[in-house]
């Protein structure tokens, strides 16, 4: 590579980096995309971004890096954000994708796909008509000649450009001055002032530069020079190098003499796109910028009032005289004019069309123009109710009790009066309304408890104004119970539905289904309840079976098997008569140390001391930092003495009826079980039936 080229970009922008923020505010410097170097080509990388340069001497500063900030295609900045167009050329096709950014912080702030009319060899922004300017290929598309190029304006909202007038040689660069004079250099180095509305052309100079690609310019609006990127391109030089060199000049252009100077040569060829520098706008004579301006719309209606202030004095710090017109938008619609004298207190009334955001503008105007915008940007009317984001869902004495909170917030921060929301409750699986058009956070729904476990859970679907706006469904609560002997192996895809699952320490790590838990000390792959553990807390998670009709007296066993992965792991086994953990009272299983890649077969046993609905619960305790800890074939029945007083094939009687554990009635003919035989004399019996 010729050395000349491989100037230090490195230890330039070191350097610039290291210089205090005072120096970098008093050097005037202009920004614009760099979408390509020498060194990207040669090395085959690339750092697209935003740079800034200095207006005197060369060195290069990265802004923001990101690809998207590439203004292949042309590139501004308006007064609200910085705009450019990416031209990605893959032989075949080519993508145009047009982009905004957030001055302020260079973020995406939208994106837009785009064709072939929006590309640009430069765009320039006239803060007088708001427009964007630019020199644009022709597109086929539209049925213009391939190849060639025009004037136009272009529509950053939708992409689309309006041609006003053909161009022979294409424009490298194009620049408003302070006063929304649009100025232009072509390919041949020729200066050119463009009428806007026409595009009729008047030839200034001939600057004595010669450009093959595409380049960039800007009007430095504090001392009225027009600063112009030329860029060549020498494509000698791919066999030499397996790329073409590329060399870029900067040049101060005086638009009144006619004259330019070439300030610097770029260090690495840089392909620039979408310059700006910047500076005022408005005209030393026009009005100052307005104070205290505010806006003020009340409980959600559109209807407001926004005051500001005439200010004394112009642009450029003389005395204001004369009448000053105002002229407020709101989203670019008229919301109220009118005229007063310098130095007035305004407030004036409008109103909007809708709820929505707003951004409300104002703009004084005399004589010498248009004065620096003012701008607020808010909600007006009604807002958004943000979405519920819980509920409580209990039971107890024969119903579902459900309650939640009224959101306290809006999507955007306006306003919301709690009155007008409203609740529809619907009851799942069986999907039935509870409640409809509620405005009270509680419902209480009668629900008997059935004959097998049945899986609850509510939707509460919002609604504000009588709008819906989100919907809001609970976790399932399993009502009921299941039958002995209930086994559990993990290996279906819905064997978690029927658990109650508690990180009762808040850490995000809870027991989980995992389908490909590897035992070492078995070499087995295989399904299996999982804690995976916490890096810094100790366990507290909780794994709750459903809910197991137990009788007094009889004894009950659970098995399972424990193995862990590369660490000691903790767990021990409870019972109680709720899916929580203060229910959890009865102990099954003190707490036990599984040590590292072991597996475990547990057998453990336990008497309830009442009959009644209960629920067992493996509880998680290991230490900090483990490696998982892994259940696997669950299996609750009875054990020893059961109080059963015959196992029978035969239906016995005769009975007057017969009730599973549950205290539900069944068939005579049941089987397949144990059941509760009431006899014709009154008196039971449990029995197995097989």
């Amino acid at each position: 590579m010729n050395p000349r080229l491989r100037l230090s970009v490195a230890t330039v922008a070191a350097a610039a980096i290291v210089m205090t923020s005072a120096a970098m505010a008093q050097e005037k410097r202009f920004y614009a995309s760099v979408y390509s170097t020498n060194e990207w080509k040669e090395y085959v990388y690339s750092e697209t971004g935003m740079y800034s340069f200095p207006l005197d001497k060369y060195s290069r500063t990265l802004v923001k890096e990101d690809s998207d900030l590439d203004a292949s295609g042309g590139g501004t900045m308006t007064e609200d954000f910085y705009f450019c167009t990416s031209e990605i050329n893959y032989g075949a096709w080519t993508d145009v994708t047009h982009y905004t950014f957030k001055p302020d912080s260079w973020q995406l702030n939208s994106q837009l796909f785009g064709s072939m009319q929006g590309v640009a060899t430069d765009l320039a922004y006239d803060h007088t008509t708001a427009r964007i300017y630019g020199c644009f290929a022709t597109d086929p598309e539209l049925g213009e000649t391939e190849g060639e190029f025009v004037f136009g304006s272009l529509n950053e909202a939708t992409g689309q450009r309006l041609a006003i007038r053909k161009i022979d040689t294409p424009w490298i660069a194009l620049g408003c001055d302070r006063s929304g004079g649009l100025y232009a250099v072509d390919m041949g180095g020729i200066l050119w002032k463009v009428e806007k509305t026409t595009g009729a052309t008047e030839q200034i100079a001939d600057l004595g530069v010669t450009a093959n690609r595409r380049s960039t310019g800007a009007f430095d609006t504090e001392s009225g020079i027009f600063y112009v990127v030329v860029t060549n391109e020498d494509s000698s030089t791919i066999e030499e190098y397996g790329y073409s060199i590329g060399k870029s000049e900067l040049y101060a252009v005086d638009v009144t003499a006619g004259s330019a100077k070439l300030v610097y040569e770029f260090g690495d060829g840089e392909a620039v796109g979408g310059m700006y520098i910047p500076g005022p706008l408005s005209d030393d004579n026009a009005p100052a910028q307005a104070t205290d301006f505010s806006a003020r719309f009340s409980d959600g209606a559109l209807n407001g009032t926004v005051s500001f202030t005439i200010p004394d004095k112009t642009f450029g710090g003389n005395t204001l005289e004369g009448d000053i017109k105002y002229l407020v938008r709101a989203n670019g619609s008229l919301f109220a004019q009118g005229t007063a004298s310098p130095g007035t207190k305004i407030e004036a009334d409008g109103k909007v069309d809708e709820d929505g955001a707003y951004e409300i503008e104002l703009e004084l105007t005399n004589a010498a123009g248009r004065g620096p915008k003012s701008k607020i940007s808010q909600w007006i009317g009604h807002d958004t109710p943000v979405s519920l984001s819980s509920a409580n869902l209990t039971y107890s004495d024969g119903a579902f009790t459900l309650t939640w909170a009224h959101p306290t917030s809006t999507e955007h921060g306006g306003y919301m009066n709690h009155a007008m929301l409203s609740y529809d409750v619907t009851r799942m699986p069986d999907n039935v309304r509870v409640a409809t058009a509620i405005t009270s956070t509680a419902v209480t729904d009668p629900v008997e408890i059935p004959a097998s476990m049945t899986g609850y859970s509510y939707r509460i679907d919002m609604s504000y104004r009588g709008v819906p706006v989100s919907s809001l469904t609970t976790d399932t609560y399993n009502l009921g119970s299941v039958s002995l002997p209930y086994v559990l192996d993990f290996n279906s895809d819905d064997s978690f539905d029927g658990l109650t699952i508690i990180d009762a320490n808040g850490d995000r790590n809870e027991w989980y289904r995992e389908e490909y838990w590897y035992i070492e000390a078995t070499d087995l792959e295989c399904t299996a309840a999982l804690y995976p553990y916490s890096s810094v807390n100790r366990a507290d998670d909780w794994m709750i079976l459903p809910a197991i009709m137990f009788e007094k007296g009889i004894t009950y066993s659970v098995e399972f098997q424990v193995s862990t992965a590369g660490a000691n792991e903790k767990l021990a086994l409870y019972f109680g008569t709720a899916p929580s953990p203060d229910a959890m009272t009865g102990n099954i299983m003190p707490v036990k140390e599984y040590e590292s890649y072991c597996c475990v077969e547990e057998k453990h046993t336990f008497t309830p001391e009442a009959s009644g609905l209960y629920y067992i619960g493996f509880h998680a305790c290991s230490d900090p930092d483990g490696a998982g800890l892994g259940i696997r074939d669950i299996k609750v029945d009875t054990a020893g003495s059961s109080a059963i007083e015959e196992i029978s094939t035969e239906t016995t009687s005769p009975t007057t009826a017969v009730y599973n554990l549950q205290g539900v009635q069944v068939d005579d003919n049941a089987r397949g079980g144990i059941f509760i035989e009431v006899k014709a004399d009154g008196t039971t019996r449990k029995i197995v039936r097989r």
